[in-house]
């Protein structure tokens, strides 16, 4: 057994890690940035990324005292409420969906069938990566240092809005205004439920939405960081163009 002092740095220091880790998608084309493109290298690096959110998420878990009753790193008590909020929320992600849809681009735009698995894979992975970093460990901390409930969802949520805003480069209303409701639902229906169960379902269907009316995540990113600029947007290594957008 550790020490107890130990263990809290260790602690700390995963829970750093995985901020980084979330921050640094953009190498990795993964999350927002997940096009399913690229060759065997460009997959193994998208792989790497999921695989290593996990475990971070595996090791927080172990070292932290009181995983389930101060961070509520568990599905809930009541597995059919939460999953009832998180199919509530889901639909109100879907709809949302569509309305940033044509707002942004003027039309609905659907993913060839055979990128829906992946789709999934992506909405899922990264699901739960921000559901057990930002609604499990941040917020769960952010309470345990006494804030009220309503500033910590707040506060939790801004930091998330912000951090997928750094990570993808993005400056646009509204997709920082989306994150920002992510942020602020999942995190009263954590409190609400104990648990992050409901955040995740509701995350992951409202994530698998977007891909199916915009196409591949990464696309409104690609366009928004680049586009502006003149600039081509083959400046990172693992930037990965999608299929049909052109060029600047």
């Amino acid at each position: 057994m550790l020490p107890e002092f130990v263990q809290y740095f260790l602690f700390i220091g995963m829970v750093a890690f995985m901020f980084l880790l979330r921050l640094d998608a953009k190498r990795f084309s993964a999350a927002e940035w997940d096009t399913q493109d690229g060759d065997w290298r460009v997959w193994l690096m998208r792989v790497s990324w999921y695989a290593a959110g996990v475990a971070f998420a595996l090791i927080i878990f172990a070292l932290h005292p009181s995983p389930v009753a101060e961070l509520n790193l568990q599905l809930g008590p009541d597995r059919g409420e939460a999953m009832d909020y998180g199919l509530l929320f889901g639909g109100a992600g879907i709809v949302a969906a569509f309305i940033l849809a044509v707002l942004r681009h003027g039309r609905i735009s659907l993913p060839a069938p055979g990128r829906y698995p992946g789709g999934v894979l992506t909405a899922v992975g990264t699901a739960f990566f921000d559901e057990w970093l930002f609604r499990g460990v941040l917020l769960g901390l952010l309470l345990t240092l006494g804030l009220p409930d309503w500033l910590a969802v707040v506060s939790a949520a801004f930091i998330y809005a912000f951090t997928v805003r750094a990570g993808t480069g993005s400056r646009g209303i509204f997709t920082f205004g989306l994150w920002l409701a992510i942020g602020l639902i999942a995190g009263v229906l954590t409190i609400t439920t104990f648990g992050i169960a409901a955040a995740f379902v509701g995350h992951a269907i409202t994530r698998f939405a977007l891909f199916m009316v915009m196409g591949p995540p990464e696309r409104a990113a690609v366009e928004q960081v680049h586009k502006p600029t003149g600039g081509t947007g083959d400046e990172g290594a693992y930037v990965i163009r999608p299929h049909n957008a052109r060029r600047s």
